[in-house]
């Protein structure tokens, strides 16, 4: 059987320019089309400010969850919960000097999280998870994108 792979199109994580705190929500939620079912085995942030030196954790989501707004204490609602498909956590940071690239490596063709989009929309969140106190410079300055097998 052979393996297709899906690019995400690259999508803007609307942040603000205030200081940020470990666990806050960077950015709101945002959707992506997707194909009805696959398996997530890549997550790609950039942060086109270099400030995210720290891990940062992609909540995956079936359905529309109420969301986090940015900068907020992170926290998920019971039903949110319910929606969970995964959570990608992003310990891998590469610094471009003018940037920052932020990913999760799949150890093996194995591994990633498996999601079911009735939809055809898969929707995710960030969280910085960790210590560090970020603060945007402009609020395009972070980006991602998924790819999935399906």
């Amino acid at each position: 059987m052979s393996r297709r792979i899906w690019t995400t199109a690259r999508k803007d994580v609307v942040v603000d320019t205030d200081i940020m705190a470990a666990g806050d929500a960077i950015g709101g939620l945002i959707s992506f089309k997707v194909p009805s079912s696959g398996v997530v085995h890549v997550v790609v942030v950039t942060d086109a400010g270099d400030v995210l030196t720290m891990n940062i954790r992609a909540w995956m989501f079936e359905t529309e969850p109420a969301g986090v707004a940015t900068n907020a204490p992170f926290a998920l609602t019971d039903a949110d919960l319910e929606r969970l498909v995964g959570i990608s956590v992003l310990n891998t940071s590469k610094d471009a000097i003018n940037g920052r690239l932020l990913f999760e490596p799949s150890a093996d063709t194995t591994s990633g999280i498996p999601y079911v989009a009735p939809d055809g929309l898969l929707w995710l969140q960030l969280e910085q998870d960790g210590a560090g106190t970020p603060t945007f410079n402009a609020t395009d300055d972070v980006k991602v994108k998924l790819f999935i097998e399906y």
